[in-house]
């Protein structure tokens, strides 16, 4: 068993019956992207995913991924390859012999000198000239551009504002078919996440942190938001790639001092995608995330179109397991608020527990929160969360080292801890510590019991 937790993305390379059970197997978080397909395909999809999930015997967390206001290129006949010092022009308004993109204030925002970039590097192409709506750039060296692909111009910030129309709708949608999470894309301040959830209820939002913006206003977005993700693709096109690492560090340890989960995101495994096997530098950087204390790492291109979806998976399986056997979390470290009393306790819960390497603590739950606190503490003991409620399993899936049991509605005390000898026994744990409230009031925990069978 791992702590750290894994999201993949549904797609294409896992769409079959056997393939799909294969991966889902290894994970806790499924993620759908909504900038591709349409309803009926996203619905279709956690049909399977939830069919394929309960024959497995477990519960799968699902994550919408809004589209936000991302500028793509908008259909082409076929796909354009680009030679070194072609000469192109992109157009916001469909203008005849020009690439059409999906932002009509393109050319207001695109600056002579700067350099766009379509896709993941698919194309690079430098701006030469801005004529009214056209931005006449020339290729650096030989690229591809494809429908739908993404649009960036290094340096520059375009004026995007997202929430969007469409994410709320989304957002909607994602809420009304009991989705647990969604991923706001392009975030730039707290005000944005408070759009999000005012317009569309109390669903979880994962702030996905892609432009320097978001990086400056770190604090009051981790604040603000659920859960935060590194988004290392756009992110690297806007604050540098060689800042990446120094950036994800300082994203991770930020949200560790708030208490919030982090999630880091793309080409962990890019090199699978077409090869049985990772590169030794995918190893290190997943192995270097784990070490940095992140809750959970997501699969993207691997499992949506990679020909090695479950090879890719067990590979971050095996390196997750390695990188957790030689670290190990210590108090310093441990950064999530004790002046309450839930908090307290919670800690000195987790302490006693590596002083006395008991088999586990359980947390009775009927929120959540104290088994989010004791996640936060990084204990080096199990945590197992007895939960009664499938929404609140759901969401401690993206929580580090918390594993969920349901278990039905307890009354009273003396009922609660009857309930906590038979997981134990039924797991051989003879050493371990319970950490409760009053059965009767949610949010309540005041207690911590020391049990030896």
């Amino acid at each position: 068993m791992i702590n750290t937790k894994i999201i993949v993305t549904y797609g294409p390379g896992i769409s079959g019956e056997l393939v799909l059970k294969r991966v889902l197997k290894y994970a806790d978080i499924v993620r759908i992207n909504l900038s591709h397909g349409e309803k009926a395909e996203w619905l279709e999809a956690v049909k399977k995913i939830r069919k394929a999930a309960k024959q497995l015997g477990k519960e799968i967390t699902l994550f919408a991924d809004l589209p936000g206001p991302k500028v793509r290129v908008e259909k082409l006949s076929a796909p354009i390859l680009l030679k070194k010092g072609q000469v192109v022009t992109f157009c916001s308004d469909r203008g005849k012999g020009a690439i059409a993109v999906s932002y009509k204030n393109f050319h207001q925002d695109a600056k002579r000198g700067a350099v766009i970039e379509i896709g993941d590097g698919d194309a690079r192409l430098h701006i030469k000239q801005i004529v009214g709506k056209r931005v006449i750039a020339k290729a650096l060296e030989d690229g591809k551009i494809s429908s739908k692909k993404g649009v960036n111009m290094f340096g520059i910030s375009m004026r995007l504002q997202s929430p969007t129309p469409a994410d709320i709708e989304l957002a909607k949608f994602a809420m009304k078919n009991k989705f647990d999470f969604v991923g706001m894309s392009f975030v730039n301040s707290a005000k944005g996440i408070r759009t999000l959830r005012g317009s569309s209820g109390k669903i979880k939002v994962i702030a996905k942190i892609e432009r320097r913006e978001a990086v400056q206003n770190i604090d009051e977005i981790i604040r603000e938001a659920d859960v935060i993700m590194v988004a290392r693709g756009d992110l690297a096109e806007e604050v540098s790639i060689e800042r990446i690492p120094e950036v994800q560090r300082q994203i991770v340890e930020a949200s560790r001092k708030y208490g919030k989960p982090v999630i880091v995101a793309t080409q962990l495994l890019t090199s699978m995608m077409n090869n049985p096997t990772p590169t030794r530098a995918e190893v290190n950087d997943i192995a270097s995330a784990v070490g940095s204390g992140v809750d959970c790492l997501m699969l993207s291109d691997e499992t949506t179109v990679g020909r090695y979806p479950e090879e890719a998976v067990k590979f971050l399986v095996r390196t997750i397991r390695a990188a957790e056997s030689f670290m190990s979390y210590k108090g310093a470290e441990r950064n999530s608020d004790v002046t309450t009393l839930r908090g307290g306790i919670a800690f000195a819960a987790v302490g006693l527990a590596d002083s006395y390497k008991t088999d586990c603590i359980f947390i009775p739950t009927r929120t959540g929160t104290t088994a989010k606190i004791i996640s936060m503490l990084r204990p080096n003991t199990e945590a197992i969360a007895l939960v009664v409620g499938e929404d609140v399993r759901r969401e401690l899936a993206i929580y580090y080292g918390i594993r969920t049991v349901k278990i039905k509605l307890y009354r009273s005390m003396d009922e609660m801890l009857k309930i906590v000898k038979e997981v134990a026994a039924k797991n051989g744990m003879r050493r371990y510590i319970v950490v409760s409230g009053s059965p009767n009031k949610p949010g309540s925990t005041d207690t911590l019991k020391y049990i030896e069978a």
